[in-house]
């Protein structure tokens, strides 16, 4: 064999000297491993999660408060939530929209029932990350009555 190499070998030689092969597996792994968020910071406190990384559960039902004035907002969501209590539903979306001061600010009326008048029924209120304009409500299961039997004492 000769060391005699073609013009098209001398210039892909000279190609692959000055670009190493990169091994793309090796630089995934590197990424996923740096792209990994710490649940601490450095001062050992828990760290905030971002509002989009909520796990948020799916609704099962729906409301939408826009043209509602507050008081009859809080009467329509509460109704739709006796419903849904007796249907055995759970997780509900409302749709309230961002806040217009100028028309009666229907979801203040909410936040503020979310947790006076409702505290008890709910167990999760939350605005929903990429949405201003909605919340995720969770109610409570209603713990089923238990019937006692009618039998005399002796």
């Amino acid at each position: 064999m000769t060391d005699a190499y073609t013009e098209a070998e001398k210039i892909q030689w000279e190609w692959l000297n000055n670009h190493p092969i990169q091994d793309k597996d090796q630089e995934l792994k590197a990424t996923e491993t740096a792209s990994k968020i710490p649940l601490k910071g450095a001062h050992g406190k828990r760290m905030r999660r971002s509002p989009s990384a909520w796990e948020f559960p799916l609704p099962e039902e729906e409301i939408d408060l826009h043209g509602y004035v507050s008081g009859e907002a809080v009467a329509a969501v509460e109704n739709l939530m006796d419903g849904m209590e007796k249907a055995g539903l759970h997780i509900l979306r409302i749709i309230h929209g961002g806040g217009n001061p100028d028309y009666g600010n229907v979801k203040h009326i909410i936040d503020r029932s979310c947790r006076t008048i409702w505290k008890n029924r709910i167990v999760f209120y939350r605005t929903e990350p990429d949405n201003a304009g909605s919340s995720i409500l969770k109610l409570s299961q209603v713990p089923q009555p238990v019937e006692k039997s009618h039998k005399k004492r002796r």
